[in-house]
C-alpha cells in the first residue's frame, strides 16, 4: 500500500511511504548456496594468533579478498576467499597505520577506509598494498550503528553530535577532510542527555543511483536517502505484528522478558530487492539464563546468559520496494549464524570456546515457492 506523497523537509521534494503488510504465504523461498570454502584457523589459531576472534564486521575487498574486524581491536585481518594469504593489517598506536579501535573497514574503489572512534580518525589505505594514503581527524561524533562510503571522499556516519545545530540528527554526511557537510534524519529528543524518544541506531547499505538505504534498529522501517541533499526519497514500513516499534533491545535480562527484535543488516541486490536480516528472541529464550547469587552491587544482573544457548533466531526477509510486497521470509536454521549481507553475498560466523571465528560464505538467491508459479514471481 502506498500512502499519499508527503512533502520532504529538504527542498520540497516529494517522498513516498510504503506500508508492507504481512504475507502468510510469500511467493518465494530463500536459498543460500556456498560461495567459497569454510574459513577458520582451527586449533592452530589459539596457539599462534593467526586468525581473528569475535568478528562483528566482514567486508568484501577487491581482488577476491575479505577483511574482518575484531571487537575492540587495533588491527584487522585480511584473507583471500579461499583462505590463503591471511595476514593482519595495523597495530596499536597513534601514528600512520596505527589504531586504537578498528570499528569499520570499508572499500571504495581502489582504497580502504578505516574508521577509529577512539582516535576519532579516518585512515585511507591502498586496497592492494595497504599502504597509508591519507589520514584525517573526524569532527567529534559518537559512533552508533554503521557507516557507508559514498565515494573516495565522502561518507555517511550514523552517530550523535552534541552541538546546538546537530543534536537530534542521527545521519551525518562527511567530506574528505572529516568535516560534517550535512546532518539529516532528525528524531525527537526529550531532554538533552537522555535517550531519544525513538531509536537512533541505523544500518546502512548502498542503493542504486548513489542513494543510501537506512534500516532502523528499533522499528521495521527502511528509508532511502539522497545523502548529498539530505532528502528522504522513500520509506518502507513493515507492518509485522512480531516487530512492534521500541527504543532499544529491552530492559534487564530476564527469562520471562524476551528482548525486542532488531534489524541486524540490510542489502540491496542486483534486482533492486531488499534483503533484511532481523534478530528475534528464539523459542528457547527462557532456557538461556543462569540466575546469579545475590550481589551487593546494585547494578549486578540477576541473570546472565547460559553459554551456547541460542537466545536469538535469525529471520531473513526479502522485500520488493516497488510493489510493497514481502517476497520471502524464513527463519534460518539455529546453526546458521548469518551475520553480514554485502555486495550480493552473505557471511555467517560461529565462534568457538576461545572466540576464534569460523566464517562460511554464501550466495543468496530466491526461487518460487511453487514451481508452477514460474521464475517471474521472484
Amino acid at each position: 500500500m502506498v500512502l499519499p506523497l508527503l512533502a520532504s523537509a529538504s527542498g520540497g521534494v516529494a517522498q513516498e511511504e510504503i506500508a508492507i503488510p504481512d504475507d502468510p504465504a510469500p511467493p518465494c523461498v530463500i536459498e543460500l548456496m556456498p560461495a567459497g570454502p569454510e574459513l577458520g584457523g582451527g586449533a592452530v589459531a589459539a596457539l599462534d594468533d593467526t586468525w581473528p576472534s569475535y568478528v562483528p564486521e566482514i567486508e568484501l575487498l577487491p581482488e577476491g579478498r575479505i577483511a574482518m574486524a575484531e571487537s575492540f581491536s587495533d588491527r584487522f585481518f585480511v584473507a583471500s576467499r579461499d583462505g590463503s594469504g591471511g595476514h593482519w593489517v595495523g597495530r596499536g598506536g597513534e601514528g600512520p597505520g596505527e589504531y586504537s579501535f578498528v570499528r569499520w573497514v570499508m572499500p571504495a574503489g581502489e582504497r580502504l577506509h578505516v574508521f577509529d572512534p577512539m582516535l576519532m580518525r579516518r585512515t585511507v589505505l591502498d586496497a592492494t598494498t595497504f599502504d597509508v594514503v591519507h589520514t584525517n581527524p573526524l569532527e567529534p561524533i559518537q559512533f552508533l550503528g554503521d557507516a557507508q562510503m559514498l565515494d573516495d571522499s565522502s561518507y555517511v556516519i550514523n552517530g550523535a553530535i552534541y552541538t546546538r545545530d546537530r543534536a537530534g540528527y542521527v545521519l551525518h554526511l562527511f567530506n574528505g577532510e572529516g568535516e560534517v557537510v550535512r546532518s539529516f534524519d532528525e528524531i525527537p529528543v526529550a531532554i538533552p542527555g537522555e535517550e531519544p524518544i525513538r531509536g537512533d541506531r541505523r544500518l546502512l547499505a548502498p542503493a542504486r543511483g548513489g542513494g543510501v538505504w537506512s534500516g532502523w534498529g528499533s522499528e521495521y522501517r527502511l528509508d532511502l536517502w539522497d545523502a548529498a541533499s539530505g532528502t528522504r526519497r522513500r520509506s518502507l514500513v513493515r507492518n509485522a505484528s512480531w516487530f512492534r516499534p521500541h527504543n532499544g533491545w529491552g530492559g534487564e535480562w530476564h527469562p520471562d522478558r524476551p528482548d525486542n527484535p532488531v534489524i541486524a543488516d540490510i542489502m540491496e541486490d542486483s534486482e533492486d530487492r531488499l534483503w533484511v536480516l532481523v534478530l528475534v528472541a528464539s523459542d528457547r529464550w527462557s532456557e538461556c539464563w543462569v540466575r546469579e547469587p545475590p550481589s551487593v552491587h546494585p547494578e549486578a544482573p540477576e541473570y546472565t546468559p547460559r553459554p551456547g544457548c541460542p537466545r536469538f533466531a535469525r529471520r531473513l526477509e526479502v522485500l520488493d520496494p516497488e510493489t510493497g510486497r514481502v517476497l520471502a521470509a524464513q527463519t534460518l536454521p539455529p546453526d546458521l549464524w548469518l551475520r553480514r549481507l554485502t555486495g550480493g553475498e552473505a557471511f555467517s560466523v560461529v565462534e568457538d570456546e576461545f572466540g576464534f571465528a569460523t566464517v562460511r560464505q554464501w550466495r543468496p538467491a530466491l526461487r518460487p515457492a511453487n514451481d508452477s508459479q514460474g521464475e517471474g514471481q521472484c
